[in-house]
């Protein structure tokens, strides 16, 4: 019989070669459907926090300084070599509010009852608090000339302000960077400063551990600095920290930083109240995410003040004591730490910037008048944030709509004010920041990011109606 065209031997060698390849593929095809398990290779750099304030198990344990690197582990359980991940997203900061869930639950604080100190003016009080330390023989850094003679500032470092939000925070970063010292306001590149110093509180380490050095973008000998001064650095939550607000913030800066400076700008309590009224959900999330309306203090003294106080004007008259409390509790304990400096000044005081000089040796003209955010820059025909007091820019109609304040807000409105707040050490330090704290802020706004505009609106016309009546002609802009 003739043997057909293409059968035999070659037949027979193609069907074993095909028969093998298959095989191979087959087992490819088996391992790309075989379960497999990552494992991160690198360490996490999770922070540990006590079960008596709520937070050991609302946090995320957040993977930082990774190489993208991973180990594969099959059934076998057998180590494979490291395969590299591309991860399109950058990693958040080291201190980011992304690493906390929602249900982080409220710190505990403590505000005390009125008693006359309260109502001292901040002149009236300073002159009190020269006399302690000149009783106790403690000296008044701004009379030692001589060993303050070549530092730029005549205050002992870090200097800690304690302002509220919306009470010039922004300006004191301004003054102070003009006076030549490393200062930074909401974040450093380490990520937001209020995470910073909760975390190293937790962990009984000094409040600034991690989070007290800069590295300016355009220097050129590449060098890093240490952190001179810091403002706004509460969080609004979650999670919710203020270190003058709750239990064992004050004592921590005392106990790493004895000889350290903290500050206080006090103003009007009522038009603060206002101001806050009109910044987003910032009140709204003082009450859910903090529990400032006193629902979580032992102490029915706050939640009763809460309860009573009119609703017709946003409760403005619980904030207005909450303020005066606040005021009275720092000045409790700079009495109570006189090796700590201390030193207060009033924003609607016309001689804010002279005061300011005599406390620190800056010069009055380094006091401006700022604002947060860069939509006020275009609404308002502006070059920059900050300007000198009454030198501010021509407002457009635009600016000049006006914002119904509700402190009960909405989910959208909690959501804006955190993109806001989050966002201001990207714009405030664009001149001078890291691309890296950029990227820090970008990725714990991911999901705000459409609701910016409609805060800065808020910001913009709240600024406007504070700062028209009391703030750029007596002192200081009225910012965040």
């Amino acid at each position: 019989m003739t043997q057909q065209s293409g059968s035999g031997p070659y037949v027979n060698l193609r069907l074993v070669a095909v028969a093998i390849v298959s095989f191979l593929a087959g087992i490819q095809l088996r391992n790309a459907f075989q379960s497999v398990t990552i494992t991160n290779a690198s360490t996490t750099d999770g922070f540990w926090a006590p079960a008596d304030v709520g937070a050991s198990d609302m946090f995320r344990e957040s993977t930082r300084d990774v190489a993208n690197e991973f180990y594969v582990t099959g059934t076998s359980q057998e180590k494979q070599q490291p395969v590299e991940l591309t991860i399109s997203k950058k990693k958040p900061s080291r201190f980011s509010t992304s690493n906390y869930s929602s249900d982080f639950k409220p710190l505990p604080w403590t505000l005390p009852k009125p008693t006359p100190l309260r109502d001292l003016t901040s002149e009236e009080f300073m002159t009190n608090y020269k006399g302690a330390k000149r009783k106790h023989k403690i000296a008044l850094s701004w009379e030692e000339d001589e060993k303050y003679e070549d530092a730029n500032v005549s205050l002992p470092l870090p200097i800690i302000a304690l302002n509220f939000p919306k009470s010039a925070t922004l300006t004191m970063k301004a003054f102070f960077e003009c006076g030549g010292l490393t200062a930074m306001h909401t974040s450093t590149q380490s990520g937001r400063i209020g995470i910073c110093m909760m975390e190293n509180q937790f962990n009984d380490k000094p409040p600034l551990d991690g989070c007290n050095t800069h590295k300016p973008r355009h220097d050129e000998d590449d060098a890093v600095y240490p952190i001179d001064f810091i403002s706004d650095i509460g969080l609004q939550g979650p999670p919710c920290y203020y270190a003058s607000l709750h239990d064992g913030g004050l004592e921590n800066i005392a106990k790493h930083y004895p000889d350290a400076t903290i500050m206080l700008v006090i103003r009007n309590a009522t038009s603060w109240a206002r101001s806050m009224a009109k910044w987003g959900g910032i009140l709204k999330r003082w009450k859910t995410s903090c529990r400032f309306d006193g629902s979580f203090q032992p102490d029915a003294y706050w939640r009763n003040m809460y309860k009573n106080a009119p609703e017709n004007n946003k409760r403005e008259e619980y904030w207005v004591n909450f303020y005066h409390a606040h005021t009275q509790k720092v000045r409790e304990f700079a009495m109570e730490h006189l090796s700590l400096t201390y030193f207060e000044v009033e924003l609607e005081n016309e001689n804010t910037g002279k005061i300011l000089q005599q406390y620190t040796k800056i010069s009055h003209e380094c006091l401006l008048d700022c604002h947060p955010g860069p939509k006020w820059i275009r609404v308002n025909n502006a070059t920059s944030q900050c300007h000198p007091i009454g030198q501010g820019p021509v407002r457009t109609a635009n600016s000049k709509q006006k914002f119904e304040p509700n402190e009960e807000g909405s989910d959208d409105d909690e959501d804006e004010d955190e993109d806001e707040d989050e966002d201001e050490d990207e714009d405030e330090d664009e001149d001078e920041d890291e691309d890296e704290d950029e990227d820090e802020d970008e990725d714990e706004d991911k999901d705000k990011d459409k609701d910016k505009d409609e805060d800065e609106d808020e910001d913009e016309d709240e600024d406007e109606d504070e700062t028209d009546s009391e703030g750029t002609e007596n002192g200081g802009g009225d910012d965040e």
